[in-house]
């Protein structure tokens, strides 16, 4: 390939061939991952062991709660689906002008999520299917940057459809004698080719679905034109047009924006999507407290607390909650060089090596420190007699340990709301939770991971030694449900429990006595002892679990800076110091917190020498200061070149010392040279890159002079 002539004035567009890296090659480079800040204790494949543990917590987590929102929306997208199908089944008689279908989905929370699962039910990806044209339809998808005019909203629309290469074979014609691509003409004309192709019958034609997205920020204008030109159209395309709205329902944003003109073409259908502080509860409770769902990473009071207020404050979608939840498990998993014992323990043969005795030691140790905790009359000195597979062992009764308490608190959360729902059916207030002012049902989990239940517990515990024999019945028989409705394995291990509850069931008198004895009262405050007791039981701490903090996050401070970071101060932080912001190399650089300046990068000096300075900054006295750490580098990095090569060099015999003498002047004028232009195009780029980013300001007043616009920087 010829070099392309970069000075050529006729040439507008030069095309710069690609010469990096292909996929393939990408793929194979090592990319280094991500250390603990405990690296002294960790195993040697431990970045690798921790990995895949997150990812096999993360996709079961995710997975958990992508199947809750699909089960959430599903009977909206049913409707949805529905609607575009019969859309043109029932069309009034007698109006003016056939009205053209528009369904308007209010979805604040959750639009990719929820369009993404409409979209699978209404497009058509296939043709070979002859059941295929029955329900279905095909789908495009128009955005803000695709309708800046008329010309490109319909080419994009019409393009969306007419692009499928694989329902009809491209035809080449004469440009004279072709429709131009955003002409609806050329969308009838292909919409009448597959349909005569296919041999499509009236009955089963498909819809031609046109997705709007963030239709807010469309142009008005320009959308009025479009359904204009639709409308003109419905009796021979079936177009249906999706309207995605993140503003409130009432008052309507379509029926505000647009004018009575517009809307009289239009047959308007309203959903509205499950979205709030409900929605969001419902997830949090389903996925992490609810006994048929058990979580490899449990959060904790901070990830939950974190989770309502960004919900609250910030950003209500659910993407938003996803991306938390994400976040808390990738800083659980590299913060923490044990929790690469999620799910799995590594073989002895891998703790046997001798770069994993500091990782079997901290094990040891915190085994150690949970015995002591639990049995004080335990002898410390017998775990070092303690053998590499009881170790093993004592890691894995832990986990079990761990998920059985976990199991029961989840298990004990669900009484407490059975509980509490009843009281309010029965017409008490309870603990308050639905109440104006009242806890949400995620403040009452935070209260629950932290152990701070144990008064409401009590208060429920007295109004069930207050209830009259046949509300007790009613409660026992929801309790009793509610254990025979719980897996095997949770109702396996509540035997106890369910027999307490089978006993008071028949220790109740019958509903058509009357209770003259007050077996009921005794009945009811023998069982409201118990259920205190038994749900402080259950509802213990899941710190107290040995090696908890390996599948529990806990009180570990949620990493607030990675989701909502303060721009200003990551700049900042990042001129100051970019090497904390880099992955070390060697030991070296890992034992050292600070650099010397001319070990910083050129944009670093140039923006320290910029802290020193006053409000108007000196470009010469500027590139000075510059010059002078760009030759304390160059001092620096020769003198480290000399020391490495000066012992591998082996004594050579002296020539004669006036020639060596004037080629070494010669190239060291050369090479000042070359440096000087080298400091001063460095210097231009690392002014430029600040100019970039803000950090000064060109008054025009003096040539050689700058302005500083960022004070109050502390290091």
């Amino acid at each position: 390939m010829t070099v392309p002539n970069l000075d050529d004035p006729n040439q507008a567009v030069f095309c710069i061939p690609f010469a990096g890296k292909t996929d393939e090659e990408e793929e194979d480079s090592h990319v280094p991952l991500p250390r603990s800040i405990h690296r002294e204790r960790d195993l040697l494949d431990g970045e690798k062991l921790r990995i895949d543990a997150y990812m096999e917590a993360w996709s079961k987590c995710l997975d958990r709660v992508k199947s809750l929102i699909y089960a959430l929306h599903a009977p909206i997208a049913a409707d949805i689906v529905q609607e575009v199908s019969t859309s043109y089944d029932s069309v009034l008689s007698g109006l003016p002008y056939p009205e053209l279908p528009v369904i308007s989905v209010t979805n604040p929370t959750s639009a990719s999520t929820f369009l993404d699962q409409v979209t699978a039910h209404t497009n058509s990806s296939e043709l070979d299917n002859e059941e295929l044209f029955d329900t279905t339809a095909f789908t495009t998808h128009l955005y803000p940057t695709d309708c800046v005019n008329l010309t490109s909203a319909m080419k994009a629309m019409i393009g969306g459809f007419v692009a499928r290469s694989h329902i009809l074979q491209e035809v080449k014609g004469r440009p004279a004698t072709s429709l131009v691509n955003y002409d609806i003409e050329m969308l009838l004309a292909w919409y009448t080719a597959v349909r005569d192709t296919y041999d499509i019958k009236d009955a089963c034609k498909p819809k031609l679905v046109v997705l709007l997205h963030d239709f807010e920020q469309l142009d008005p204008l320009v959308i009025q034109d479009v359904f204009s030109i639709c409308s003109l159209y419905v009796s021979r395309l079936p177009l249906v047009f999706i309207l995605a709205l993140s503003s409130p329902a009432s008052p309507s944003y379509l029926h505000t924006t647009y004018p009575r003109s517009t809307i009289a073409l239009l047959r308007v259908r309203n959903y509205n999507v499950p979205s709030g502080a409900q929605l969001l509860e419902e997830l949090v409770q389903k996925t992490f407290f609810d006994p048929e769902f058990e979580p490899d990473v449990v959060i904790g009071p901070s990830v939950l607390t974190f989770i309502k207020d960004y919900h609250d404050r910030h950003d209500s979608s659910l993407d938003a909650m996803i991306k938390i939840l994400h976040l808390a498990h990738l800083k659980h998993f590299s913060a923490e060089p044990l929790t690469l014992l999620v799910n799995t323990t590594p073989s002895a043969d891998i703790l046997l090596e001798r770069s994993a005795f500091p990782f079997i030691d901290a094990l040891f140790t915190r085994l150690q420190a949970s015995g002591e905790r639990h049995d004080t009359s335990s002898n410390a000195s017998g775990w070092s007699e303690q053998t590499l597979p009881t170790l093993i062992a004592s890691v894995n009764n832990a986990r079990g340990s761990f998920r059985a308490r976990a199991r029961r608190l989840r298990t004990g959360f669900g009484i407490l709301k059975l509980v509490q729902k009843f009281m309010e059916q029965q017409g008490y207030k309870g603990l308050g939770w639905n109440l104006p002012g009242g806890a949400g049902i995620l403040d009452v989990m935070n209260d629950v991971l932290l152990g701070k239940i144990g008064q409401d517990v009590k208060f429920l515990g007295t109004m069930v030694k207050k209830l009259r024999g046949a509300q007790l019945g009613a409660l026992l028989e929801i309790l009793h449900t509610y254990f025979n409705s719980l897996p095997s394995r949770i109702r396996s291990s509540e035997e106890e429990a369910r027999t307490k509850l089978v006993f008071s069931i028949n220790a109740l008198p019958h509903e058509t006595v009357d209770d003259t004895s007050g077996i009921a009262s005794q009945v009811a405050a023998s069982f409201g002892e118990w259920l205190v007791e038994y749900l402080n039981g259950v509802l213990a701490p899941l710190e107290d679990a040995t090696l908890w903090d390996i599948w529990y996050t806990g009180l570990s401070p949620f990493p607030a800076d990675l989701i909502n970071p303060s721009v200003r101060a990551s700049i900042v932080a990042g001129l100051l110091e970019p090497h904390k912001f880099a992955e070390a190399s060697d030991e070296e650089d890992n034992e050292r917190t600070s650099l010397a300046l001319w070990e910083l990068p050129d944009t670093s000096i140039l923006f320290r020498r910029y802290l020193d300075s006053g409000k108007m900054i000196n470009l010469y006295d500027w590139f000075e200061s510059f010059q002078l750490e760009l030759e304390t580098q160059r001092k620096a990095l020769k003198q480290r070149l000399v020391q490495r090569t000066s012992g591998s060099h082996s004594p050579t015999k002296r020539g004669r010392k006036g020639k060596a003498k004037a080629a070494e002047e010669a190239d060291e004028e050369d090479d000042l040279d070359k440096w000087k232009l080298e400091v001063q195009a460095r210097f231009m780029r690392a002014m430029q890159e600040l100019d970039y980013l803000g950090f000064i300001k060109h008054t025009g007043r003096k040539a050689d002079h700058v302005q500083r616009v960022v004070y109050d920087i502390h290091d």
